[in-house]
């Protein structure tokens, strides 16, 4: 996102050659965040997964979201600050099929791309043409968009976890 506004107020970075190695950066990291997961599972994610806030409720909870919603949930975590890091990790983990979720990643990892770069990009501009109060206005917004997203994920672990516990629970007894 930084990129992209500095594509707009410096003039030297095409946006679209910044844009195309922004995918397929996200594309690299997604890949190896599933292989990670897929060789090294569980066992891992309870070891280390601590360190990094993921507590053994919230495995729980990626269980049952990549159960009840597989490629949606790897799209979908794209946009979410938290998941977007560790999905592709949860991902291999959960034993997700290689192929769905290449492609739910890779389209998720585009239209990510695509939608911040060009937001940034495009943000960019209007700041560097109006640079009035209403520009910073919008910054601020923006800003507090982006941080209050994750408090509002963490306000509803409860339920997600009480419903993935449920969930988890009702596939394991049809098994």
């Amino acid at each position: 996102m930084a990129a992209g506004f500095f594509a707009a107020t410096t003039r030297g970075i095409d946006i679209w050659l910044l844009i195309s190695a922004g995918i397929l950066a996200a594309i690299a990291g997604e890949i190896v965040g599933f292989w990670i997961g897929r060789t090294f599972g569980y066992p891992a994610l309870r070891k280390h997964g601590p360190r990094l806030g993921l507590t053994e409720g919230r495995i729980k909870i990626a269980q049952w979201l990549f159960a009840q919603y597989g490629g949606r949930f790897v799209f979908i975590a794209r946009f979410l600050p938290v998941l977007r890091n560790i999905a592709a990790v949860l991902a291999g983990a959960n034993a997700m099929p290689q192929r769905r979720f290449y492609l739910a990643s890779w389209m998720a990892a585009a239209a990510w791309v695509v939608g911040y770069g060009l937001a940034a990009y495009l943000f960019g501009e209007t700041f560097t043409s109006l640079a009035t109060p209403v520009a910073g206005i919008l910054g601020v917004a923006a800003g507090a968009i982006v941080v209050a997203l994750p408090a509002l994920l963490l306000r509803s672990e409860k339920r997600l976890l009480t419903k993935a516990e449920r969930g988890l629970a009702g596939a394991t007894t049809r098994s």
